[in-house]
């Protein structure tokens, strides 16, 4: 990618926008912050106003285009899908009236009394993962501890027994694969070919609790709750596969930024925390607002709109930067410095706003938080190994650390 590319075209699988999108970032902010991206077909919506204002406004940015749908994959990938049942509706892809009972399941699915009840679940988990690693003094905390208890743990709030996490997990990479537009065919054929087992496997289970109900999302799905009714198994697909994804990797990724904010500065944050463990929830959100673990979603103009003085035409891509509204200097003062007094420390949009803000977040915060503490505990001289640095994966959606090498 040239220099000029670098300002000009948006590309978050490749570098410099991989390890470091915040140049271009501030740069869009204060240039173009509706900003045309060749690589993506799209505008890139940087200002925070801008972004509030459109996510605000769902009538005239609609969300059908959120994120990329499965038949729009290249001709090969769509014939190895042959056989899957057609595209139906998510949460996230739905405006107005469709959306509104959907959001009551999530909302039910993620409540206050279903997240108290997996707190036991979380400490027993962080602990069991701790105890795997503790005695060898050194561990990637992304592989052997956030990847593996956020899998435990999204997996029980869905209701997928332990011992399927690997290979839902799997097949959950697959779906993310064949949603990002910028994998090759030959890798999505692959994962293509591999969704059909998982959706015989989702099948399986709505059948198990069809018949054997239970305290969880699936059950949700299959027999409807006391305010909304059963989903459609299409429906139920959907939104089965696309909040499993969406429940892991944001999570995962909150978590491990969120320790390398703490450990990093010589470890500053963390004896702050080990001497007051209330601040710790200030770490969290300032860590969602400078390093969003979700880069951002699509929408599309229903008419002829003017965005920051931009003129676009209806039918129009756009992409909302959650990550660079967060660091927009016209709302949040010194934005790249970490602040855990700021005033205003949760108007950042790293769980978006509006109809669509994302259902999970209470407990994406209360498992980030469950399983740092359970570190302060048991490994309270836990610092970055000697040599680390932050490398981020390679990630159409999301914005996370490839490892987090640390020592105590």
């Amino acid at each position: 990618m040239t220099q000029q590319a670098a300002f000009t075209d948006f590309n978050p699988m490749e570098s410099p926008h991989r390890e470091n999108p915040h140049l271009f970032y501030k740069w869009s902010r204060t240039e173009q912050p509706i900003c045309f991206s060749p690589t993506l077909n799209a505008y890139v919506v940087t200002r925070y106003d801008d972004i509030k204002s459109i996510v605000d406004d769902p009538d005239t940015y609609s969300s059908s285009n959120a994120i990329p749908v499965l038949w729009q994959n290249p001709e090969p990938v769509v014939e190895a899908l042959h056989g899957i049942i057609p595209e139906a509706a998510t949460v996230v892809n739905t405006d107005e009236p469709q959306h509104a009972p959907l959001r009551k399941v999530l909302d039910h699915a993620f409540s206050g009394r279903r997240i108290r009840q997996r707190l036991p679940l979380m400490r027993t988990r962080s602990a069991e993962l701790v105890d795997q690693f503790a005695g060898a003094h050194r561990a990637d905390l992304v592989s052997a501890y956030a990847d593996p208890y956020v899998q435990s743990i999204v997996s029980d709030v869905f209701g997928i027994p332990a011992e399927d996490n690997d290979r839902v997990q799997g097949w959950t990479n697959d779906y993310v694969t064949l949603l990002n537009p910028m994998v090759g065919v030959e890798e999505k054929v692959a994962a293509a070919r591999r969704m059909h087992d998982y959706e015989r496997y989702i099948d399986a289970l709505a059948e198990q609790r069809r018949t054997s109900p239970r305290d969880d999302f699936m059950t949700d799905l299959v027999h409807g709750t006391d305010m909304v009714p059963a989903v459609s198994r299409d429906d139920l697909h959907y939104m089965f596969r696309g909040l499993r994804f969406a429940g892991h990797d944001t999570t995962r990724d909150l978590m491990t930024s969120t320790l390398l904010l703490l450990l990093d500065n010589d470890r500053r944050l963390w004896e702050m925390v080990r001497a007051d463990r209330p601040v710790l929830q200030q770490v969290i959100e300032e860590t969602l607002r400078r390093d969003a673990p979700h880069r951002g979603l699509m929408r599309v103009t229903t008419r002829d709109v003017e965005i920051g003085g931009t003129p676009l035409p209806a039918g129009t891509s756009l992409l909302l930067l959650f990550g660079s509204a967060n660091r927009d200097e016209s709302r949040f003062a010194a934005p790249d410095e970490v602040r855990l007094s700021r005033a205003n420390i949760h108007e950042h949009l790293a769980f978006g706003s509006g109809i669509h803000q994302c259902p999970g977040a209470q407990l994406a915060r209360t498992e980030v938080r469950t399983a740092i503490e359970t570190l302060l505990d048991r490994l309270p001289d836990l610092r970055l190994a000697p040599g680390y640095e932050p490398s981020y994966v390679a990630s159409f959606f999301f914005r996370g650390l490839e490892r987090l090498e640390v020592t105590w």
